[in-house]
């Protein structure tokens, strides 16, 4: 949704991140995969290779010195990856609260953004339904 914003480097770790999320509870579902392509489309960038895959280091290094909105954005669009799947299960929760601890986020915006993010994925799942 607003992953325009992000600077190619940004762009860059987001994608990396993402991998490192939906791998975090050793389960990388076919959901999360599709939207990392879909992610990469949206920012206009080619599809990602298990290669180019920057260290959680190397992430949190580019994040740390963004901008708080560009922070927020990377946490809602990794939330939403994360449900993509329809569960988040404790490891996944463990990943988000170290991640954005270590780019200096608060557990309250890390909160705020988990409850916007399941809200906006319930009135999506409530439109689909009205439409079926």
């Amino acid at each position: 949704m607003f992953l325009g914003k992000l600077s190619g480097k940004e762009k860059e770790a987001f994608i990396s991140l993402s991998v490192h999320a939906s791998k975090s509870n050793d389960v990388f579902a076919q959901e999360e995969k599709m939207m990392i392509h879909e992610y990469c489309k949206e920012m206009d960038i080619p599809t990602w290779n298990e290669e180019d895959i920057l260290s959680m280091d190397e992430i949190v290094a580019v994040f740390k010195s963004s901008e708080l909105p560009i922070k927020k954005i990377v946490l809602l669009e990794t939330l939403g990856l994360l449900y993509s799947d329809g569960t988040v299960d404790e490891t996944e929760k463990e990943f988000i609260k170290e991640y954005a601890e270590k780019i200096g986020l608060t557990e309250d915006i890390v909160e705020k953004q988990t409850v916007a993010i399941k809200e906006y994925l319930d009135a999506l799942k409530k439109v689909t339904e009205a439409i079926a």
